[in-house]
C-alpha cells in the first residue's frame, strides 16, 4: 500500500500530537525537525517494504512450477517469504 506525501505528513502531525500529549515523553528538538524525521522514517520503511515485495514476488516466480497469484498457495508463500525478508532487512520494526 503506497501512501501519498500528504497522508505521510498528516500521520507525522498525528504522531507529534500524540507525543505532545504524553507526560512521560520528553523531546529536545524543534517540532518541525521531529516531524521531518518521522516523515523520513515512514518513507524509508515504505521503500523497504516495496523492495521486499519485489524480492518476494521474484522468489515466488522462480519456483519450478507456476503458482498463480491470488491462489491460497501463493498467499501462503508470499507471507512466509515476506516474513523471512523482513527479518533480514528491517531496520526500525522487528
Amino acid at each position: 500500500m503506497k501512501l501519498s506525501r500528504e497522508r505521510i505528513l498528516h500521520m507525522s502531525h498525528l504522531i507529534l500530537r500524540y507525543m505532545d500529549g504524553e507526560d512521560a515523553l520528553e523531546y529536545f528538538d524543534e517540532p518541525q525537525q521531529i516531524r521531518q524525521t518521522i516523515v523520513r522514517i515512514i518513507t524509508e520503511e515504505m521503500r523497504a517494504d516495496e523492495m521486499i515485495d519485489a524480492l518476494v514476488r521474484r522468489k515466488i516466480e522462480s519456483q519450478k512450477r507456476s503458482i498463480p497469484e491470488g491462489s491460497a498457495e501463493w498467499d501462503v508463500l508470499y507471507r512466509k517469504y515476506f516474513e523471512e525478508e523482513v527479518a533480514k532487512h528491517r531496520k526500525v520494526m522487528p
